[in-house]
């Protein structure tokens, strides 16, 4: 595994993991659709798997080496970077949550 995700093992045998945020996330919101999507770095996307959340549809985007570049969020009133990332296994510093920036969704005509 690489620094995208650490694994582990939970008592149920399932595969866990925290994903460390180092870098300024973005957080792409889309009020209409009340979703978000966390950029955690730049990358394209080899897989998407859905990650089992209390509130809300909570997608994770894996890059080649199996780091999580991106959290989709959906279903939540509040789009604050610590209320998306309650439910996540997430590890990061105050410094680079305090500094997330919060762009509109760059939605495409269909």
């Amino acid at each position: 595994m690489t620094a995208g995700s650490s694994p582990g093992i939970g008592k149920s045998g399932r595969k866990r993991f925290v994903i460390p945020i180092t870098q300024l996330p973005v957080v792409e919101i889309d009020t209409e659709a009340t979703a978000a999507y966390i950029r955690l770095r730049e990358g394209k996307v080899a897989r998407t798997e859905r990650y089992d959340s209390e509130k809300g549809l909570v997608m994770l985007d894996f890059d080649v080496r199996d780091n999580v570049i991106g959290i989709e969020v959906v279903g939540l009133q509040e789009f604050s970077i610590r209320e998306l990332i309650k439910q996540l296994p997430i590890r990061a510093s105050d410094a680079v949550l305090n500094h997330t920036r919060y762009v509109p969704a760059d939605l495409q005509p269909a």
